[in-house]
């Protein structure tokens, strides 16, 4: 009974030490994950494509108050701030960053983040996006206020307009504490510029000129090109200038009215090509204002002066005349050029259009210049005919010299066909007489050769002569004199003919020993007695 006892205690111990391990087992579990269910659902934020996070600190100390009072109100955490509360408090930048309430003007782009939420208050906002054709302005709500005269902020703890624009894009731009501003860019077509004035910046060096330099407050010497132009509207200011040729007719009223030499009143009526010279549209637009302006305050009174001018020197019959008319418009052409280039204006013509004399004296004018015409006709008839003459006499010229030249390049022709055939003999002839030369001195090689070869020759010969000679004065000598030897061996030549002839009784030697023998005293003829 005790044993069973004893087993059922050991049974019952564990039960009891899982009795409080599991729950908090469990607890802890439970603990893990309402934690992880808190960091999830309530810390975590996530922050999606074209988003922004910014942080404003709940928790911390207030601003210094012996700040000063611009930099008491601020609300932005901004690092020129925070550099002022270091230096008055003599704390580090490490101490001083997350320290104080306020906006962080840091921003978070895109992604996932893990925010306290009893320190920070999260506030998501969109990312600015500045179109094509477009420009941004910075309108920034913390920092100081600006200093007069200035109207942009040049500094980064300066409040209002930014100096800096937005170009096209993306920005990451804490709303807030800025704000933005969208501008539509400038489009500088082909032909014009842009004339740019600069609103804020230093007091002009030169003073009483219509144009500054760069940096200077005023209007710009140097233009903008055509094309897209982007610039703060708070800083400067863009016109655009036509540059392409303008055409102003001076009709009807408009007309230029001069009295002549003679007391007439003469009107003409023209056209005026204009355009602003390029180098110096800048000082035009100060100095004359608009196209409309340019016209009426440079080019109309310059016209007319001119015109008034140049027609008092010459009486009304004068101004029917073409060559007249021509020479008067010629004469304004030039003078008009040279007065408007002067201020800025390049003129690209003056055309008469029609000239109105007085109608009191137009018809006799036009007789009399009918009549002149007439004359001008005969006249260029005549100067016609001379110039058909000319022309006939200088055509009867260029073929003469063109037979002349003619024959001038066939002699000429020849002359170097002849040297060169000139220079082909003497070159072939310099060649044969190289040869002549060679085979000369070859054939005078070949004889002394020949020459050499023959005296070898020769004195073989004469030392087999006296090889043959020599026995045959040695034998001579042992007979005495030559003509002992030479009867000796004539001897030994004919002893063998002698021998066989003797010795022969058939040939006709044996014939006479034969006929001898028969020879009889008394008849002294062969026979009997």
């Amino acid at each position: 009974m005790s044993e069973v006892v004893g087993v059922a205690v050991r049974r019952r111990q564990p039960t009891r030490w899982t009795s409080w391990v599991i729950p908090l087992l469990a607890g802890g579990i439970g603990l893990l994950v309402l934690l992880v269910m808190l960091l999830w659902f309530v810390v975590r934020i996530e922050v999606n494509a074209n988003e922004l996070l910014v942080l404003v600190q709940k928790t911390g100390r207030k601003l210094p108050a012996d700040l000063p009072p611009e930099l008491r109100d601020q609300v932005v955490l901004y690092p020129e701030l925070l550099k002022a509360i270091v230096q008055r408090t003599g704390q580090t930048e490490e101490q001083v960053k997350g320290a104080y309430k306020g906006i962080h003007l840091e921003v978070l782009p895109e992604g996932r983040y893990f925010i306290n939420p009893y320190s920070y208050t999260k506030v998501k906002m969109p990312a600015t996006i500045i179109s094509q054709n477009e420009m941004g302005v910075l309108i920034r709500k913390f920092g100081r206020a600006l200093p007069f005269p200035k109207t942009v902020a040049t500094e980064p703890d300066e409040r209002g307009p930014v100096a800096e624009y937005l170009t096209p894009g993306r920005h990451n731009i804490n709303l807030l504490a800025y704000d933005v501003l969208k501008f539509p860019a400038v489009q500088i077509p082909e032909g014009h510029v842009g004339v740019v004035t600069l609103l804020s910046g230093t007091d002009p060096v030169a003073k009483n000129t219509y144009t500054v330099e760069p940096g200077e407050k005023g209007v710009q010497r140097k233009t903008l090109p055509p094309g897209w132009a982007y610039y703060n509207p708070y800083l400067q200011r863009i016109e655009t200038i036509d540059l392409r040729s303008h055409k102003y007719d001076l009709l009807g009223e408009e007309a230029i009215q001069f009295p002549s030499n003679d007391s007439f009143t003469i009107t003409i009526e023209g056209t005026i090509e204009w355009a602003i010279r390029p180098d110096q549209v800048a000082e035009v637009i100060v100095a004359y204002g608009d196209e409309d302006d340019i016209l009426h305050k440079v080019i109309i009174p310059n016209a007319r002066s001119i015109s008034r001018i140049e027609g008092s020197k010459l009486q009304a019959r004068e101004f029917i005349s073409g060559r007249t008319r021509t020479a008067f418009q010629d004469s304004l052409l030039a003078q008009l050029k040279r007065e408007c280039w002067n201020q800025g204006i390049d003129i690209k013509s003056a055309l008469v259009r029609d000239i109105h004399p007085p109608a009191e004296i137009a018809a006799l004018i036009s007789q009399r210049e009918q009549a002149d015409q007439e004359i001008e006709r005969f006249t260029n008839e005549m100067e016609e005919a001379r110039a058909q003459a000319r022309l006939i006499e200088q055509q009867e010229m260029q073929e003469q010299n063109k037979s002349v030249g003619d024959a001038r390049r066939q002699v000429v022709t020849l002359v170097k066909e002849a040297e060169k055939r000139k220079s082909v003999a003497v070159t072939e002839a310099n060649q044969a007489l190289a040869v002549a030369k060679l085979t000369l001195e070859a054939a005078e090689k070949e004889a002394a050769a020949t020459r050499a070869r023959g005296a070898a020759d020769a004195k073989v010969i004469l030392l087999e002569y006296q090889a043959q000679a020599e026995p045959l004065q040695q034998a001579v000598q042992a007979f005495g004199d030559g003509q002992a030897y030479a009867q000796m061996h004539f001897l030994q030549k004919i002893a063998p003919a002698v021998r066989s002839i003797l010795a022969n009784t058939d040939g006709p030697f044996a014939e006479i020993f034969r006929q001898l023998q028969d020879f009889t005293p008394t008849t002294g003829k062969g026979g009997a007695p």
